[in-house]
């Protein structure tokens, strides 16, 4: 109870040290986060509540990202509809926690996020929190006995797999570019293949030892033409006047980068291949970037990530966020989740617009949809 405290009272000072303006253009844009108006069922949500998480002993922060945003989530509910659980917070990563005394009647929320399966856990103490009344928030599988609870998934390939789903079926010859953290090019291109008869013509992982532009070169065959150009010349014996003519049997290009990186690629396509070529971006989720409110360097670039991390407006609890994470996206979703399934009266006609998307449920089964979307003349069109 006393770390609740701490954690309340930390979320206050913050945000009473930021008053942000209000302004009238927030009509004229599009909301892609809004809770549902509904009226709760007050008595049967959870009095008690465990936070089963695991902390990150290289940031020595009191709580992760994922327990901040559920924090921010709680207080702001607690504060409009005078709802005050007792909340216990359980570090797996602590040697005493799975000695601890806890209300097995209460509400168990475990989070089980990124590298979690690398940081050796006692799965023991972890395996008696779930239950029926759980919630596990992951973004891998894991099975256990006991099939009643809830699980709320959140994973980069499910987003990745909306995207690949999404291309045009003209888009038939393509070229994938990873990075050294998603590490996934043969696999994006193993889906494309054999669920959609795409063609990979290039794969490519970005390195620090060559530039953009040379790695274009390489892909778009550029090299090529200046050689032509160039034994035409010596054949000739006579400079001849040449311009670049890049390959023709590629259509589109995937980038499973960060959004970074991704600002500088585009550009130094666009100088490249004059036709123009469709491009898709898939974040790798390593770097918390977020988009631009007008995004040039990503002009005509088709993407997905959490309605979070794009520029739209927030609702008031959250106008004080300064730093816009994931796993902070994911807590607060957590606990919207654990209101709406055990506090509404029919769950599966209720649409929750989330900080990580849009989320919808059916029978124990909870479903969340991020948001695609376009990028032109600096506007963002969304497109699911």
């Amino acid at each position: 109870m006393k770390n609740l405290f701490i954690g309340i009272t930390f979320l206050i000072l913050f945000s009473c040290s930021s008053n942000p303006k209000s302004t009238n253009a927030i009509n004229l844009e599009e909301i892609l986060i809004e809770k549902p108006k509904i009226n709760y069922k007050l008595n049967s949500l959870p009095k008690d509540i465990n936070v089963i998480y695991l902390s990150d002993p290289e940031t020595k922060k009191a709580y992760p990202d994922e327990v901040k945003g559920l924090l921010t989530s709680y207080y702001a509910f607690s504060k409009e509809n005078k709802y005050s659980p007792i909340i216990k917070f359980i570090d797996l990563n602590n040697q005493d926690s799975c000695s601890r005394k806890v209300n097995k009647e209460a509400f168990n929320i475990i989070f089980l996020l990124n590298n979690s399966l690398e940081i050796k856990f006692n799965e023991y103490c972890l395996d008696k929190f779930v239950n029926k009344e759980s919630i596990l928030v992951s973004n891998f599988k894991k099975e256990y006995k006991n099939k009643n609870f809830r699980r709320f998934f959140v994973n980069r390939n499910e987003d990745r797999s909306e995207l690949i789903e999404f291309m045009n079926s003209n888009n038939r010859n393509i070229m994938i570019i990873d990075n050294k953290v998603t590490n996934d090019k043969y696999e994006i291109g193993k889906i494309l293949k054999e669920q959609y008869d795409k063609e990979v013509a290039e794969y490519k992982t970005l390195n620090k030892e060559e530039s953009i532009q040379e790695i274009f070169a390489n892909l778009l065959l550029l090299d090529q033409s200046t050689k032509r150009k160039r034994k035409l010349s010596r054949t000739i014996s006579k400079e001849l006047n040449h311009n670049s003519r890049t390959r023709k049997d590629v259509d589109s290009l995937f980038l499973s980068v960060s959004t970074q990186e991704a600002r500088s690629i585009k550009p130094a396509l666009d100088y490249s291949y004059f036709e123009g070529m469709e491009v898709f971006l898939i974040n790798d989720w390593g770097e918390e970037v977020k988009f631009l409110k007008t995004d040039k360097d990503l002009e005509e670039v088709i993407s997905i990530d959490f309605p979070f991390m794009l520029p739209t407006p927030l609702p008031e609890d959250l106008k004080f966020v300064k730093n816009k994470t994931r796993k902070f996206a994911i807590g607060y979703d957590s606990f919207q989740i654990v209101l709406l399934t055990k506090g509404s009266r029919n769950l599966n006609k209720i649409e929750y617009k989330g900080l990580t998307g849009n989320i919808t449920f059916k029978d124990r089964s909870i479903f969340r949809r991020s948001i695609i979307f376009k990028i032109k003349n600096g506007n963002y069109k969304y497109l699911n």
